[in-house]
């Protein structure tokens, strides 16, 4: 039996996909265009990336096909990817795997897979690279390292080989942990300011001892703010955006609290009933939601009920 990398050998600089899943965020990102940078070809996702995504784009200087035809492709290579439901319509018939997330759906339906519950897609891409002795550059180190620093939440969480693939990384590479981080940095006046006010006006409940922290912004950067709110401490930041019938909506939990719910943050938004008319996405210490209709603050209502019940009612 081929071993994943003899599989990777076997296809480079061939008519390959490499397929993240929709909402591509830093990980899928990184670990697609580092792989893309060994194998060759082209990088898809079904509908869109994660707006976080966005600086790293452009650093990479990567182009990303939207909703690509499968059939067009001779190797299709799946990415950071758990269920099927998150290529949306792009559904590959035979493909190859590389994950990380904990239940991966799409494993036993693969022709071959690389799938470890690391801390991130980009530390098993890597595993690729070092084991082929392939060559990486600054803007592969820097794909893999945003992908590690994120699904690490910063590196507020994560495994033994995430902290040593980064500093393996930040060494042969040449960057700094700052070249990383400036990734995910607000530059703009107001846009520290809008992070601010949603600080100081924050809703906050405690269950269980568990603090939880709901802020509403004016400007449509709540990933960027409900990152900054976990930082000063909740153990659950959620923050809203609407602008007219548009609503957007980012959770971040701590794995403390995680374990204690077990339950994993895209569950809980797939939960809520106010929740159910829009897209979600995430894993289990993120998650997203964007609609064209909804209210925030029913929404934030229905998701401390949530917390209730699994924190303090079961």
């Amino acid at each position: 039996m081929k071993s994943f990398l003899e599989e990777m050998v076997e296809i480079k600089g061939g008519n390959n996909l490499i397929l993240c899943h929709d909402q591509a965020d830093s990980d899928a990102i990184g670990a697609a265009y580092a792989l893309s940078r060994y194998i060759g070809g082209t990088i898809g996702v079904p509908q869109e990336v994660a707006n976080h995504t966005n600086r790293l784009l452009e650093e990479l200087e990567m182009t990303v096909v939207y909703n690509p035809a499968t059939c067009d492709y001779e190797n299709i290579i799946v990415v950071d990817t758990a269920h099927m439901a998150q290529l949306c319509e792009v559904k590959p018939i035979r493909f190859l795997v590389i994950d990380h997330h904990s239940n991966n759906q799409l494993v036993q339906r693969a022709e071959a897979a690389l799938y470890d519950e690391v801390s991130s897609t980009s530390q098993l891409v890597y595993r690729i690279l070092k084991q082929a002795d392939a060559p990486i550059d600054r803007k592969m180190a820097l794909a893999l390292c945003a992908g590690i620093l994120t699904d690490t939440i910063h590196f507020h969480k994560g495994d033994a080989e995430a902290f040593q693939t980064f500093g393996e990384l930040l060494r042969v590479s040449g960057l700094e942990y700052e070249d990383i981080q400036g990734l995910y940095e607000i530059n703009q006046r107001k846009d520290r300011g809008a992070i601010i006010d949603a600080a100081l006006s924050a809703r906050k409940a405690t269950f269980a001892g568990y603090h939880i922290l709901m802020a509403d912004l004016e400007t449509n950067i709540p990933t960027y703010a409900a990152r900054a709110l976990l930082d000063l401490g909740a153990d659950a930041s959620i923050v809203g955006y609407h602008n007219g019938d548009e609503v957007e909506i980012r959770m971040y939990l701590r794995n403390d609290l995680q374990m204690a719910l077990n339950i994993q943050a895209i569950d809980i938004f797939r939960s809520v009933s106010s929740l159910k008319k829009g897209k979600t996405w995430g894993y289990s210490l993120f998650a997203g939601y964007r609609s064209n209709q909804g209210r925030l603050d029913v929404i934030f209502d229905e998701l401390l009920t949530e917390f209730h019940r699994h924190l303090i009612d079961e």
